[in-house]
């Protein structure tokens, strides 16, 4: 073999060597049986599940009157966990809580919330059973192991992180009046509820009134409304006839107004047959003094919207609900014995 054959052999000796270290680095792991570890802190997955994805830094909580670290550890869960990802204003973050406690019941897995959802929820509510995630911020959770919903839900290593905007009424209804104990309002607010509505009873002169809180849901709703279920709003009509038949069924009847769009309430809803009182801030401020309000009333008329709805629900009377097909507050009141659909 001339120098040029040895030359020529040196060099596609060497080429074949880097082509099987290649195919070794880069292409076997392709087909490797190894799964990917998917786990992560849970302190770092709670960013995820807040809106806009960040969190106050903060290096203390108060629990049971002490402070302790944020990442206080009691024990990490055994087996999967319940969350949820915040959306939506109060009346979304109050069904997404309600959602996880129901859902956990349920399944057995242990319940946690983003410290973004029970801080709007604490302004409200006292008591609230279900703890943060920041409880078990130094434990990991298993991404790969998250699913959506409980249908999708088969093995308690599973994690159900209950999305956006979803309403597990189904669940909710199951045990409503534990649902009803589990979101007790905090007492400034059952004094301002009782406050408004003696105001209420003394300006219309009556001493045993019937409270029928009334909620009326605009501003964005309406475009929603169009662009996904292809309906108008709720008329004018829907509301005064709602209002008729409160006011031919009980006697002293008043109607406690709250609604995101007051103003049109005040140039709609002016009726002279009924004795009406709106409470809302004109800029729809105080919608957790409205739904303490709301709850407080005797019955409940609604349009759509997880607001109205779960003021109802914490009413606990009557209710009438506009006629949406399909839509979830509908089909609350095609199963509650005291809920009616009127369209």
């Amino acid at each position: 073999m001339s120098r040029a054959q040895q030359h020529i052999l040196a060099i596609a000796i060497v080429l074949a060597v880097i082509v099987v270290c290649g195919i070794h680095v880069f292409l076997f792991p392709m087909y490797t049986t190894n799964q990917p570890n998917h786990h992560t802190k849970i302190s770092s997955y709670e960013q995820v599940l807040c809106r806009g994805g960040s969190l106050n830094k903060k290096k203390y909580i108060i629990n049971n009157n002490k402070f302790v670290p944020i990442e206080w550890i009691n024990s990490c869960p055994k087996y999967g966990i319940v969350s949820a990802t915040q959306g939506g204003r109060l009346g979304n973050q109050i069904f997404q809580y309600a959602s996880v406690w129901a859902t956990a019941r349920k399944t057995g897995l242990d319940p946690f919330l983003p410290r973004c959802i029970l801080k709007t929820l604490e302004e409200h509510f006292d008591n609230l059973s279900i703890p943060p995630l920041s409880y078990i911020g130094t434990c990991t959770i298993d991404v790969g192991q998250v699913v959506s919903s409980l249908g999708q839900w088969n093995s308690t290593e599973q994690n159900i992180i209950i999305p956006r905007y979803a309403a597990y009424w189904s669940l909710i209804l199951l045990w409503l009046d534990d649902v009803r104990r589990e979101f007790t309002f905090r007492l400034a607010l059952k004094l301002y509820a009782d406050k408004i509505l003696k105001k209420i009873s003394i300006k219309f002169n009556t001493t045993d009134p019937t409270y029928v809180g009334v909620h009326v849901r605009r501003t964005d709703y309406v475009d929603y409304l169009w662009q996904k279920l292809k309906i108008r709003p709720a008329p004018v009509r829907y509301y005064l006839t709602a209002m008729d038949y409160f006011h031919n069924k009980y006697e002293n009847v008043i109607f406690v107004i709250a609604s995101d769009s007051i103003n049109w309430c005040k140039f709609n809803l002016n009726s002279k047959k009924h004795r009406i009182s709106l409470i809302s801030d004109i800029n729809a401020r105080g919608p957790g003094k409205d739904l303490a309000v709301l709850a407080a009333c005797n019955h409940s008329i609604i349009d759509y919207g997880t607001y109205g709805s779960f003021a109802a629900i914490l009413t606990g009377g009557e209710t009438i609900s506009y006629n949406v097909t399909t839509y979830f507050s509908t089909m609350i009141a095609d199963i509650m014995p005291n809920w009616r659909i009127m369209s």
